[in-house]
């Protein structure tokens, strides 16, 4: 009977030799498992994510991600097991091992009080729901911005550790009101912009922008986003998260033209994000449509509700930031 073990030392480089084709993100092969080992010494990846490997004889079966995560689902803090990476070695598709790999992460989660499993599929719906997953709407939304008559009128300054608590307040805050989304603590607020700064300092093609504006000395909004350079092509900005203790938004919105403006004569930018729905900064306009490249599926497991309600896009608040 196959094993699941954590994946380490020469067991995690032979999957990383075989995921980096897939999930490489155009970095060379030393430089994706320098990219993955940080994440995983960070204060938030010690604790909660991990390479599981399934294993018989000494022989890879399948590999994924395991995330330990905190969601919100109906005004309840629900345990949660995130999967993610899911891989089958080419030799042995179609032999049941990835599916085998998802039900031995979930019953391991079970034991240890998880709730509700959650992941991400690139392949669509279909493998996923014969184990039970249910898929969940999400939408992106391509996002515009309002040109004003004169320069945006807010202050802000590159985000630091030390705002951490304060986004996430910010983020609790904005959850309210939402059906599901996750529930943030300090050390995930800055593994998420940790993650995107060492794929930047790997990968000249990105940078990150994180910054905040403040009152009093704290943070009162902020901004996380992805660049990505194209090369002839006008820049793509993935907002990657964003809050504002106003709730109308409006200094999200006027920060985000603060970032517009420094570069008046280049191309606009491409400017996407995941959205939640009743979050509409008075400068933006949004225009949303299915995802069709990622489907968020979720599950209900060992003692957990007994099925998981059906949501609606509308009722997530879920920033890109926060997939995996």
């Amino acid at each position: 009977m196959p094993d699941l073990i954590p994946a380490t030392g020469a067991l995690l480089e032979r999957i990383l030799d075989e995921t980096h084709p897939v999930w490489g993100e155009g970095l060379t092969r030393r430089a994706y498992g320098q990219w993955n080992v940080a994440q995983a010494r960070t204060a938030w990846g010690e604790a909660h994510l991990a390479r599981m490997a399934l294993v018989e004889n000494g022989r890879l079966l399948a590999s994924g991600k395991r995330y330990l995560l905190t969601t919100r689902l109906d005004g309840r803090s629900v345990p949660t097991l995130g999967i993610g990476a899911v891989f089958t070695p080419p030799a042995l598709r179609g032999q049941g091992w990835g599916s085998m790999l998802v039900t031995a992460m979930c019953e391991a989660a079970a034991r240890e009080g998880y709730e509700q499993a959650l992941l991400f599929s690139e392949i669509g719906a279909e493998f996923y729901a014969r184990l039970g997953f249910v898929t969940v709407p999400l939408t992106f939304c391509d996002i515009d911005l309002h040109k004003g008559a004169g320069a945006p009128a807010v202050t802000m300054r590159a985000g630091e550790d030390d705002d951490a608590d304060r986004i996430v307040a910010m983020l609790a805050e904005q959850l309210r009101g939402y059906r599901f989304g996750i529930e943030h603590d300090a050390d995930m607020v800055r593994f998420g912009v940790v993650k995107k700064r060492l794929l930047a300092g790997f990968d000249p093609r990105h940078a990150v922008e994180y910054f905040v504006v403040e009152e009093g000395y704290r943070a009162v909004a902020f901004v996380v986003m992805q660049v990505t350079r194209r090369g002839g092509q006008p820049d793509w900005w993935s907002l990657e998260a964003c809050g504002d203790r106003d709730p109308t938004g409006a200094r999200v919105g006027a920060m985000l033209q603060v970032l517009l403006a420094r570069a008046p004569a280049s191309p606009r930018p491409l400017i996407r994000s995941w959205w939640p729905s009743r979050f509409l900064p008075p400068q933006l306009q949004c225009t949303c449509f299915p995802s069709t490249a990622v489907t968020m599926m979720m599950k209900p497991i060992g003692g957990g509700t007994a099925v998981v309600p059906p949501l609606d896009a509308s009722e997530l608040c879920y920033w890109h930031g926060d997939a995996f």
